[in-house]
C-alpha cells in the first residue's frame, strides 16, 4: 500500500467509489456575511486612490469575498495600500492580493472567450448563431466620462447571457482533447492557484443592467469546480453554474435583490452543512466535492491606470496583455483565435488614434448587421462589403501605412509584407462568412497573399456607395474598363474575395498542377494574389471578377459567372479579343464552373504550355517494347517491396502472412518462368576469361 492509499484510506475513502486519493482535506468556511455588513468593506474599497470602480462594481467585489474583513484591509488606502500593480502595455493594473471567494456569488466563466473568437460568427452572418458574438468594452463612466476598470458588454437577455456561459464552459471542456479538465486536480486538493477575475457590467435590451465578476486566467479551472461539484457531467456543471450565478431565465432584465439574497441564502446552506459534515469521521462523496468547491482563491482587478497617471482607456487591450505574460503560451488555442484576437486590438487601437471612425470600427467588429453597415457607411447591404471594409482600412492608400504599423506592433513583426498581413487578416476579412460550409478553404487561400495585388497594396482606393448591389458593381467596372486604378482595386477586392469564397481561386501553397479540367485542379500552379493580379490588368479578366462577384452576390442558381476572353488571339481561325466573350459551338456564353476555367481563361498560353508539358500522350504513344519494358521493371519492383515486407510481418506474425502454401509455390513457380525467359532470350554478358580462350584459339 502506497503513502497516498493509506492516507486516503484515513479518510474514510477507498478507490472503488471512483474518487482520486484524497491530498488535501477541505477547509471549513464560514458563511457569506450579510450585505449590510459589507458596506464598511465596499467604502474602504472606493476610497482607494488606485481604485477605479463604481458602486455596483464594488458591491459585486465586496459579496463574494469569503473574509470581507481581510479585503478591507487588503484595499484601504492607509497607512499603505496592499493591491498589487501589475504592468501591461500603456499603463498598470492593480489588483487585490489573492483571497478566497465563493464559488456561488457572482462569478462567472469568460463569456465572451478570445480563444475561439475566430470560430464565433458575427452579426453579418447569414445563419444565425447560437450564441451571441461580441466582445468586451471598457466602460466609460457617463458623468465624468473617465475609463473604468469594468467590462461592459450587451447582452440581448439574461437567456443569452446563459448562452454564453454555456459556450463558455462547453468549449473549455473540449478544447485541447481535455486536457484543460482539472476535475480530479479539485477532487484531490481543490484549487491552489488563484484565479484572475475582471468585473464586467451586462446591459441588456431593456436597458437594465447586471454586474459579475468574469475569469481572465482560470476558465479551465473554474469549469473544473463546477464539474467537480456536479460529479463530472459537463451538462450538469452548466446548469448549476447558471442556476446559481445568472438566476432563473424566465425572468427578464437584470438580477433582482431577492434572486440576489436567495443566492446568499444557498450559499450559507452549502457551507454550514459541509461545516457539519466536515466534523464525521467518515467522509462522504458530497461533502468532499462541496467543501473544495465552496471557495477558491482569487485575485481581482479593480484598478486601472494609464503611464500618464489617468485613466486607461484600453482595458481589454491590458486583460490581454496581463494574461500573455500569465502563460507561456499565448492564451488563444488556434492561430486563427490569435489572429483574430490581434487584429481586434489592432483595430482598437486604429479607432483611438483616430485612423478610423466609430461607425467604420462597429462594422469591423462584427457588431452590427448587413443592412446596418449600409445605414453607417453607405455601402451595398451585403456581407461581401464587409469583408472589403476590412480589406480597404487596412490595405489602401496612405493611412495602410500607419495601420501597417500598428499589426507590427502587435504581432511583433520586423516586417509586414503581403504575406504576413493576408495571414493575420484572413480570419477578419471572412468573419461575416464562418457559418459557410468549406470556409476552412476559403481562409487558407486568402491566408496566401488574398486579394492584396499591387494596385490595392497601399494604393488610394475607396469603395463606392450605394444601395442597388448591381447598379454599383456596374459602376465599378466601367470605372474599372475606363482604366481607373481605384476602381480596379475596388473589383479586385470584391471579385477576389467572392472567387475565393466560391472555391475559383483555392491554389494553397503546394498545390499540384492539374490537366484535368475539375473541381480541385488547375493547368498551372499560381497564388490567389498572382491569379488577380493578371485578371486585373485585362478587361477580360475584369470582366471576369465582376461576372464572379455579382454572381455570388445574387445566390441564384440562374444568376452564374462567365467566361472573357483575356488576350487578342485567334481561336478556331476566328480573330478574338480582350474583353470579349468565350462562346461555345451553340454560340453561348461559356459559364466558370472551376477554378480551372479562370486560370485557363486568365492565361490560356500558359496554360496550353503546361498541359503540353504533363500531358501523358508520350506514354500512350511509345512503342511496344518500351512499354512492355517499363511494365517489367514496375512488375519486378513492386514483387520485391512485396516480399520484403511480408519478411518483416514474419518476424512477428510467422510464416502464415505469405499465404497458402500452394499459393507461395506457384508464386514461386511464376517468378523462375521469368527467370527462364529472361536468361534463355535476353541479352547475356560475355565473360572476360571466354574472350581470352577464343583469343587462344586464334
Amino acid at each position: 500500500m502506497t503513502s497516498l492509499d493509506s492516507f486516503a484510506g484515513l479518510e474514510g475513502l477507498d478507490h472503488d467509489d471512483g474518487l482520486p486519493p484524497l491530498l488535501r482535506r477541505p477547509g471549513a468556511v464560514e458563511d457569506p456575511p450579510p450585505v449590510v455588513r459589507l458596506r464598511r468593506v465596499r467604502s474602504a474599497l472606493l476610497k482607494n486612490p488606485d481604485i477605479s470602480l463604481d458602486e455596483a462594481a464594488a458591491n459585486v467585489v465586496t459579496s463574494g469575498a469569503v473574509d470581507p474583513v481581510q479585503l478591507q484591509a487588503l484595499v484601504a488606502a492607509e497607512p499603505v495600500s496592499l493591491l498589487t500593480a501589475k504592468p501591461v502595455v500603456g499603463g498598470t493594473l492593480y489588483a487585490t492580493a489573492p483571497h478566497s471567494r465563493y464559488l456561488d456569488l457572482d462569478v462567472l466563466p469568460d463569456i465572451i472567450n478570445q480563444r475561439w473568437a475566430d470560430q464565433l460568427r458575427t452579426a453579418m452572418d447569414m445563419v444565425p448563431s447560437t450564441f451571441l458574438a461580441t466582445t468586451y468594452e471598457t466602460l466609460t463612466d457617463p458623468t465624468s466620462g473617465e475609463s473604468r476598470a469594468v467590462f461592459t458588454v450587451r447582452m440581448r437577455d439574461r437567456k443569452a447571457l446563459a448562452q454564453a456561459v454555456a459556450e463558455s464552459m462547453r468549449q473549455t471542456f473540449y478544447a485541447q482533447k481535455g486536457e484543460n479538465d482539472y476535475t480530479q486536480s479539485v477532487l484531490q486538493q481543490g484549487v491552489k492557484e488563484p484565479l484572475t477575475l475582471f468585473v464586467v457590467r451586462v446591459v441588456y435590451d431593456d436597458g437594465s443592467e447586471d454586474t459579475f465578476l468574469v475569469t481572465g486566467d482560470g476558465n479551465s479551472r473554474l469549469m473544473s469546480m463546477w464539474l467537480a461539484r456536479t460529479g463530472g457531467d459537463i451538462d450538469a456543471a452548466i446548469s448549476a453554474c447558471i442556476a446559481s450565478v445568472v438566476g432563473s431565465l424566465d425572468h427578464p432584465g437584470a438580477r433582482s435583490r431577492a434572486e440576489q439574497g436567495l443566492a446568499r441564502r444557498r450559499t450559507v446552506e452549502l457551507t454550514a452543512r459541509t461545516r457539519k459534515n466536515l466534523v464525521v469521521p467518515t467522509m462522504t462523496e458530497a461533502t468532499r466535492r462541496e467543501g473544495h468547491t465552496l471557495a477558491f482563491p482569487a485575485v481581482v482587478v479593480v484598478g486601472a491606470r494609464a503611464d500618464d497617471g489617468g485613466p486607461l482607456a484600453d482595458l481589454v487591450a491590458a486583460r490581454d496583455d496581463l494574461l500573455a505574460s500569465l502563460h507561456v503560451h499565448v492564451t488563444p488555442w488556434t492561430r486563427g483565435a490569435q489572429y483574430t484576437q490581434g487584429m481586434q486590438r489592432v483595430y482598437r487601437h486604429a479607432l483611438r488614434e483616430g485612423l478610423i471612425s466609430s461607425d467604420v470600427y462597429r462594422v469591423l467588429s462584427g457588431t452590427v448587421g448587413a443592412q446596418e453597415m449600409h445605414d453607417l457607411l453607405g455601402v451595398p447591404a451585403h456581407r461581401l462589403w464587409a469583408a472589403a471594409v476590412h480589406q480597404q482600412v487596412l490595405l489602401a492608400g496612405p493611412g495602410a501605412y500607419a495601420m501597417n504599423r500598428l499589426v507590427k506592433q502587435e504581432f511583433g513583426m520586423a516586417r509586414a509584407d503581403r504575406q504576413r498581413i493576408s495571414e493575420r487578416l484572413a480570419p477578419m476579412v471572412l468573419s461575416a462568412y464562418r457559418s459557410q460550409k468549406g470556409v476552412e478553404q476559403a481562409l487558407r487561400a486568402f491566408g496566401n497573399g488574398g486579394t492584396i495585388t499591387d494596385r490595392v497594396w497601399k494604393q488610394p482606393w475607396n469603395l463606392t456607395r450605394g444601395s442597388e448591389v448591381s447598379e454599383v458593381l456596374e459602376e465599378i467596372l466601367g470605372r474599372a474598363l475606363a482604366g481607373e486604378a481605384g476602381a480596379v482595386a475596388e473589383l479586385t477586392v470584391l471579385g477576389g474575395t467572392a472567387a475565393i469564397l466560391d472555391g475559383y481561386i483555392t491554389r494553397d501553397r503546394g498545390s499540384k498542377e492539374g490537366t484535368d479540367r475539375g473541381s480541385g485542379s488547375a493547368p498551372f500552379r499560381t497564388t490567389p494574389v498572382n491569379l488577380l493580379d493578371v485578371l486585373s490588368k485585362t478587361a477580360g479578366g475584369l470582366r471576369m471578377l465582376h461576372s464572379i462577384a455579382r454572381a455570388h452576390v445574387a445566390a441564384d442558381p440562374a444568376v452564374l459567372p462567365k467566361q472573357f476572353h483575356t488576350q487578342d488571339r485567334e481561336v478556331d481561325g476566328q480573330l478574338v479579343r480582350d474583353g470579349e466573350p468565350v462562346l461555345d459551338k451553340a454560340g453561348e456564353q461559356v459559364i466558370i464552373d472551376y477554378e480551372w476555367d479562370l486560370v485557363y481563361a486568365a492565361d490560356p498560353a500558359r496554360a496550353l504550355a503546361t498541359i503540353a508539358k504533363n500531358s501523358r500522350e508520350p506514354l500512350e504513344t511509345e512503342a511496344e517494347d518500351v512499354r512492355q519494358r517499363r511494365l517489367l521493371a514496375s512488375g519486378v519492383a513492386s514483387t520485391l517491396e512485396a516480399a520484403r515486407s511480408l519478411a518483416r510481418m514474419h518476424k512477428s506474425r510467422g510464416p502464415k502472412v505469405f499465404g497458402h502454401v500452394d499459393t507461395v509455390d506457384e508464386l514461386r513457380e511464376q517468378l523462375r518462368q521469368a527467370e527462364e525467359i529472361l536468361l534463355r532470350f535476353g541479352p547475356s554478358r560475355v565473360s572476360f576469361l571466354l574472350d581470352e580462350d577464343e583469343e587462344g584459339e586464334e
